[in-house]
């Protein structure tokens, strides 16, 4: 099976997703919907075989009009080989009622050709707060990158969050969207994605748009890594 129709199934299933979710609830409310909002800024570098960045990124809800959180973000990847990375990260986020410590660990398979980049990134983390239980969640991301020139790349983005907490688990979040990246030279990368999403926060799903914002610096220049680091943000 070919990496674009093995895509479009996954995608598919990603779609229905909500719905199966949604009807699988008894008498469910109809969902609400608000516009949020995620703003990064991101330095990568690195060399050989390893890829890090930082990450400070600010996230609004209700319309834009309040703070959902902020966090502070450093990711790790060690590119095995030209297919598979393995994906340490560590997330400090300062919320409205708590500060979170979330460390991370992620797989990605990835498969580039002239045009094309597929990824798919399969990644388990666990949420401390400073009070109150701790979390688990396993996350699955796909991500299909078109490239249209040396400036302009499309995306496709498709994933869920699955969650466990002591007293609940279940789907937490699934997300799509397309998004475009503009390429100014080998080292600043502006991102731009729309997410069309749905919440579950254990009483009804919530739905919502979500435009993200992502400048990205590369200290290191392309030439500097063995192997093609996978292209994709965080989801």
């Amino acid at each position: 099976m070919n990496i674009i129709l093995w895509t479009k199934i996954l995608l598919m299933v990603l779609f229905l997703l909500p719905v199966v979710s949604v009807f699988s609830q008894d008498e469910q409310p109809v969902p609400a919907w608000d516009n949020q909002i995620y703003l990064g800024n991101k330095i990568a570098f690195g060399k050989d075989k390893w890829n890090f960045s930082g990450e400070l990124q600010t996230r609004l809800e209700n319309n834009f009009q309040t703070l959902d959180n902020w966090y502070i973000e450093s990711v790790a990847s060690y590119l095995i080989s030209r297919h598979f990375e393995i994906v340490p990260d560590f997330r400090f986020t300062v919320k409205p009622d708590k500060i979170e410590y979330r460390p991370g660990l992620g797989v990605l398979y990835k498969k580039k050709t002239d045009k094309f980049q597929f990824i798919n990134q399969v990644k388990w983390q666990t949420d401390i707060p400073n009070h109150g239980d701790i979390g688990y969640a396993l996350r699955e991301v796909v991500f299909l990158n078109y490239s249209f020139n040396n400036k302009v790349v499309s995306t496709l983005v498709a994933g869920f969050i699955y969650r466990w907490w002591p007293g609940w688990n279940g789907f937490q979040y699934i997300r799509v969207g397309p998004g475009v990246s503009y390429i100014f030279d080998e080292k600043h990368i502006l991102n731009f994605s729309y997410f069309v999403g749905v919440e579950n926060n254990t009483k009804e799903w919530m739905w919502a748009g979500i435009p993200m914002i992502q400048l990205v610096i590369n200290i290191s220049g392309k030439d500097k890594y063995k192997y093609a680091p996978a292209y994709y943000f965080d989801f």
